[in-house]
């Protein structure tokens, strides 16, 4: 009994002396300062005129809210040709900062370095529709029959340049002709019209179907007829070269043996007679537009007869043809920087 007596004393007197110890308050937490992180630079490519509109967002991260967020010029902002830098910057609450930028580079519409092309080749230049009724006693089609001049290659060619290169005229002719093959006695000579007409800055050059059929169902020598179409073509390279007018030397699509009643002479020779054009257009160091290949194999493209394509064959030539002509003569206005060359909304 006395020991708790004394013990409740002590108690009472520690607590009359202030001795006893109160809870440490939690400290005021204060957030990390805010972050700010500007997009990566961007390109725009004009397809018309000399200004675009251009958004972007900057990301942010910390701070104390409200968090406001500003760029100059702001997102939506008009640019025209050539470099500006955007600069954001993130403000919270408790007027604590930070900035970053980025550039953005407007760059002029895409051109051509020539613009008069010609398409050079036979029947599927041409655009011969192969789905045509074919005669039932006979291995030859009723009538020729082409399709519209937008479903040719040449005629799709043309609509996608025209797309892309909206600043300039362009012209893509189809000089297609029928059941002509590369050894027929006048068809160097009809290249030679073209070339040297003053009209075409740019050849476009696929032939050779026709010797394949030849060179398989004809009298001479198969190997002498394929060399010979061979030796054709690199004549022709070297005729536009000379004329200053650029080739653009193009694979035989490929022929499917199931089509035209099993008469479709000549399928077996098409891969080794693209790899002998693949070879010239090496050697004569003009693009290679390697139609063949884009196929990947493809008889879906082709129609009934089994060498002509259909629609969407032709259509492929088309695009081969222009990742070639893009690849090879597109030209760009450089962007620079300079000091006017943004707007503010």
């Amino acid at each position: 009994m006395n020991r708790l007596v004394v013990f409740v004393a002590s108690a009472l007197i520690a607590t009359a002396c202030g001795s006893t110890t109160s809870p440490t308050p939690p400290p005021v937490r204060t957030e990390d300062p805010p972050k700010i992180t500007c997009p990566a630079a961007q390109t725009v490519q004009l397809t018309t005129g000399t200004s675009i509109a251009v958004t972007y967002t900057a990301t942010t991260s910390n701070g104390r809210a409200p968090v406001a967020v500003a760029c100059t010029p702001p997102s939506g902002s008009t640019f025209t040709i050539g470099q500006a830098t955007v600069t954001c910057t993130v403000t919270d609450a408790l007027q604590r900062a930070d900035v970053c930028s980025f550039a953005v580079t407007v760059v002029a519409p895409p051109r051509l370095l020539v613009t008069r092309f010609f398409a050079f080749g036979d029947s599927i230049t041409k655009g011969e529709d192969g789905s045509s009724v074919l005669a039932p006693d006979t291995s030859r089609f009723y009538t020729r029959v082409l399709l519209p001049a937008a479903q040719t290659y040449p005629g799709f060619l043309l609509q996608r340049l025209a797309a892309r290169y909206t600043t300039q005229s362009l012209t893509v002719e189809n000089w297609g002709n029928p059941s002509e093959a590369v050894t027929d006695a006048d068809t160097f000579n009809r290249f030679v019209k073209l070339t040297s007409s003053g009209n075409y800055d740019a050849a476009l050059i696929m032939e050779g179907t026709n010797d394949l059929y030849k060179a398989r169902n004809g009298t001479g020598n198969p190997s002498t007829v394929l060399q010979l179409a061979i030796a054709g073509l690199r004549r022709m390279v070297a005729d536009a070269k000379s004329r200053s007018i650029r080739p653009f030397l193009a694979t035989v699509p490929p022929m499917n043996p199931a089509g035209f009643r099993g008469m479709v002479y000549g399928n077996e020779l098409v891969p080794g007679f693209n790899d002998s054009i693949r070879s010239v257009a090496a050697a004569e160091n003009v693009p290679l537009v390697d139609v063949y290949q884009a196929f990947g194999g493809d008889f879906t493209l082709l129609s009934a007869d089994g060498i002509h394509p259909n629609p969407g064959g032709y259509e492929k030539i088309a695009a081969t043809f222009f990742t070639a002509i893009r690849n090879t003569l597109e030209v760009s206005t450089p962007a620079l920087p300079t000091a006017s060359s943004r707007r503010r909304r």
